[in-house]
């Protein structure tokens, strides 16, 4: 007999609620997963947004209430019973253990994703995955070199040429989804491609990095997510009050310069018409490729 304060969240696999609602819902989704990996169904090697979690890669959305795994391609590989199933062939050098569980490498996981998941979503996790950190002069978690050869020892495959897209695409500067999805909007658009992470100073000093920039038209373009506010490792220890004032002295060495500058949030961001509107009001033409 279970306690009412447990929930089940797989067969025979019970937690304590108020635990349960604490985790984040990347957490509840690894914690899944591992019920589900030690249930004794010998579930195998776990992939795609399931591996992105463990990996700490972000997704858009939600996390799926269902756990992801390849079966490689054999007979019987339909899904059921909270886990989707991905009947695909996967070399063992695609394979790690990750505190315990058996997982798709990161950079396998990337390929996978962005073979399989809309555009702006496979950028989002490449984007992470390739990242610089400038700041604290760390390595990115994978180099694209690394992910074009697991993408060409996998062929062929379902996805293939949007994964090589999606791949190529990347960028090692984007610091954030809302970064990423903006970007994939510009080019639909068919705006000029920006620098990313220009770094401005003035009389007073170093006055930051902008998101996006065009030298062209003396143009930057910020895109604010919530975290930058909401995410207390992010504030660096000021209070959200705080950041909004920063930012607010930051716009204005910026506009000083002087420069044009747009903000835009993920409503925006993601949604070509919004942003077409922003950055046609500042200036920037349509009708380029991006090479």
């Amino acid at each position: 007999m279970r306690s009412g304060a447990d929930i089940r969240i797989a067969r025979g696999a019970y937690v304590e609620s108020e635990g349960w609602a604490r985790l984040s819902a990347r957490e509840q989704h690894i914690l899944l997963a591992r019920a589900l990996s030690e249930s004794g169904r010998q579930l195998p090697v776990l992939s795609h947004l399931t591996a992105a979690a463990i990996h700490g890669l972000p997704v858009l959305g939600q996390w799926p209430r269902e756990v992801h795994a390849i079966v490689g391609r054999t007979p019987g590989g339909r899904s059921k019973s909270g886990v989707v199933k991905h009947a695909i062939a996967l070399d063992d050098a695609d394979v790690v253990e990750f505190d315990g569980l058996r997982v798709t490498s990161l950079a396998r996981t990337v390929v996978d994703l962005a073979a399989s998941l809309p555009v702006m979503g496979g950028v989002v996790v490449a984007d992470r995955a390739l990242l610089v950190d400038r700041f604290a002069r760390g390595s990115a978690l994978v180099d694209r070199d690394a992910l074009l050869e697991v993408w060409a020892r996998m062929l062929p495959f379902r996805g293939h040429v949007r994964a090589l897209d999606v791949l190529t695409f990347a960028e090692t500067r984007a610091e954030s989804p809302l970064e990423s999805v903006s970007r994939v909007t510009m080019r639909t658009l068919g705006v000029p491609k920006p620098v990313l992470q220009q770094s401005f100073s003035d009389a007073e000093g170093w006055i930051g990095d902008t998101d996006f920039f065009w030298p062209e038209f003396n143009l930057v373009g910020e895109a604010d997510g919530d975290s930058k506010y909401l995410d207390a490792a992010l504030r660096s220890g000021r209070s959200a009050d705080q950041v909004v004032l920063d930012e607010k002295l930051r716009e204005d060495r910026l506009r000083a310069l002087p420069k044009s500058l747009v903000r835009w949030r993920w409503a925006v961001g993601v949604n070509p018409a919004f942003l077409w509107a922003r950055l046609s009001r500042a200036g920037l033409p349509r009708g380029r490729r991006w090479r």
